[in-house]
């Protein structure tokens, strides 16, 4: 088994063939901002009592995190590569909140839907590879440990890395974009690819470096450049 806490506290410590337009350019995982990435990966929402977390787990959230890291160095990363390749990793919480500070955990079906409106199920868990259940089995305690209440609330669903036409539903580099259902009903929808994988685009007005995956600077209405160029 892999230096499950060393990886896991990686991992929480931030919490937290691809297709691509030629105008934008890829950042280097090693540049790319940890931060920046959390924040693309995890969707948050809060409604009165009821609070909801989705976070995708995508294998460059890997890459980015421990990728440069003796870990990462040490073969860790090929390792985890190679565990959770083939299937696509959602964490989510739902949870109520009680006046006293307590968590309700509330029960959900949790789905995901492609661009072009196909819906899929979680992979039953006697699909899914042993060693696969392992590391999640052994994810599990750990958050609990790291993350308290709101750890304990955390659930994985694996669902499949492709879409019925055989592209990749959830690629952080593809343009498009996938969503996580909560009870067939809410949405959390996840655009691509992640803006904190694409280099900042500079506006020609000011020089500001914007959103890459933006056309024009929504301030001057002038189209935005690469940095490069």
């Amino acid at each position: 088994m892999l230096k499950i806490k060393q990886v896991l506290l990686v991992l929480f410590v931030f919490t937290i063939t691809f297709s691509f337009a030629q105008e934008d350019k890829i950042v280097p995982a090693k540049k790319v901002d940890i931060a920046d990435m959390v924040k693309d990966v995890q969707i948050i929402r809060k409604n009165e009592d009821n609070f909801k977390m989705v976070w995708w787990i995508p294998l460059e959230y890997w890459e980015v995190s421990i990728g440069d890291s003796n870990l990462g160095q040490s073969g860790v990363l090929e390792q985890i590569t190679r565990i959770f390749e083939g299937y696509t990793l959602v964490c989510t919480i739902n949870t109520d909140i009680s006046p006293f500070g307590g968590l309700i955990k509330k029960s959900s079906k949790i789905q995901l839907k492609d661009t072009k409106g196909n819906i899929y199920d979680e992979i039953k868990d006697e699909e899914i590879p042993d060693e696969y259940e392992s590391m999640l089995t052994s994810m599990k305690p750990a958050m609990a440990q790291m993350l308290g209440q709101f750890g304990k609330q955390m659930e994985f669903h694996v669902f499949p890395e492709k879409a019925k036409d055989g592209t990749l539903m959830a690629a952080p580099l593809s343009k498009g974009e996938f969503t996580v259902l909560f009870n067939e009903t809410e949405e959390f929808k996840f655009k691509l690819p992640l803006s904190s994988l694409v280099e900042k685009k500079e506006c020609p007005k000011d020089g500001e470096l914007l959103n890459g995956n933006w056309e024009f600077c929504p301030w001057h209405g002038k189209k935005l450049k690469l940095q490069t160029k």
